[in-house]
């Protein structure tokens, strides 16, 4: 095929560090097609010397004036690229491997059914797995498949799956396109989820592709904002995520247990004393003062992303409609993709996860047809 067809995006913000290396390994790895492959960064605002040293480099830039996140700059380069037929989407903080790219244009070239390919990701040294799959919870919360085990429990063989990493991805550009790209408004976490749904949804396939491999420090960039604010990001675009793609028949019973488990999510996260909430005995004669008792950050970022999604119902509404205008598939097609749908998205927490086994059941999450035992 043409390498003139291909393109790269990576978006950096204040990742010179990242890019350093990032570009010589995907100059390195990719000798096949160097002369065609055009490699475009788009940089959210860095103030670490990231302008210059593209320009040093006579590399390909598209300036942004704030941190637009990760969603929307990807969308700016792909749309950018207007000469190339697939565009693969990497993060600055990988090390593409040598044939990084060929299995992935022969898997695109082979069935365009195919919205995007994708690699396997490992960590910096190469021996782990970092993303090999994911599972996705009934709430939109993913985890990934493998994390941290063994290069040698890496499953050989390219298959469908619901959703690949938006870090190490080729895309049939006007197609991805078409479907809408990563939703903007997520700025940044599950917007990888959300498009691989939609895409399923509207009649098409993700596809990962092992013998493509990637090196990834994980969350390089991530890191360096705070947690709180990333759990708030993860909350509200979970539950937006679910509230999109879901047909109708599904969405009412995910998205009650979903918001109550976000209740009980606040609850685990709290430093609450629960005793002070219990009636004394006997009652004292006269009432005690009023107190305020504070809560965690992590607890407040479950109750401002329920805000976030209240404050913008009809934004996500709009989006709903135009998503399930789209639907070529039911859910009863989709689901099984989903994996180990019960994973509780509070990890390590016996009591969360307890009360997230009791909402499940309650609201009879097992019955809308993900496929397997929870």
């Amino acid at each position: 095929m043409s390498a003139s067809r291909v393109g790269v995006v990576t978006v950096t913000y204040n990742g010179l560090d990242h890019l350093r290396s990032f570009v010589p390994a995907l100059q390195r790895n990719t000798q096949d097609y160097a002369q065609g492959i055009r490699l475009l960064v788009v940089d959210n605002a860095s103030t670490d010397g990231t302008e210059e040293w593209l320009k040093s480099q006579s590399i390909e830039y598209l300036p942004l004036k704030e941190n637009c996140g990760f969603a929307k700059p990807n969308n700016i380069g792909v749309a950018h690229l207007a000469d190339c037929q697939y565009v693969a989407l990497l993060n600055n903080d990988t090390e593409v491997q040598p044939l990084w790219l060929e299995p992935l244009l022969e898997t695109l070239e082979n069935d365009p059914e195919i919205v995007a390919a994708g690699s396997v990701l490992l960590d910096w040294s190469g021996e782990k797995l970092d993303f090999a799959g994911g599972e996705v919870s009934f709430s939109g919360h993913a985890h990934h498949k493998n994390q941290g085990q063994p290069l040698s429990e890496l499953e050989e063989a390219s298959r469908e799956v619901l959703f690949l990493c938006g870090g190490a991805m080729l895309v049939r550009k006007e197609l991805y396109l078409g479907l809408g790209g990563f939703d903007e408004d997520f700025f940044a976490y599950f917007e990888d989820i959300d498009l691989g749904w939609r895409s399923w949804l509207a009649g098409y396939k993700m596809v990962l592709v092992p013998r493509s491999r990637v090196h990834h420090r994980h969350q390089g960039t991530a890191k360096r904002l705070p947690f709180p604010p990333r759990m708030r990001l993860y909350e509200r675009n979970a539950l937006c995520t679910i509230l999109k793609n879901y047909s109708e028949g599904h969405l009412w019973t995910a998205l009650a247990a979903s918001l109550w488990a976000v209740f009980a999510r606040a609850s685990a996260y709290s430093s609450f004393d629960y005793s002070g909430f219990l009636p004394s005995d006997p009652l004292p004669e006269t009432p005690p003062p009023e107190g305020h008792y504070p809560i965690s950050d992590l607890s407040a970022a479950q109750l401002l992303a329920l805000e976030d999604m209240a404050e913008n119902w009809e934004l996500w509404m709009g989006k709903r409609a135009a998503i399930q205008a789209m639907r070529r598939r039911d859910d009863r097609d989709i689901l099984p993709l989903f994996g180990d749908y019960a994973i509780p998205p509070l990890l390590g927490d016996k009591n969360y996860a307890i009360a997230h086994k009791i909402i499940m059941k309650a609201m009879g999450i097992e019955h809308l047809g993900f496929g397997g035992e929870p």
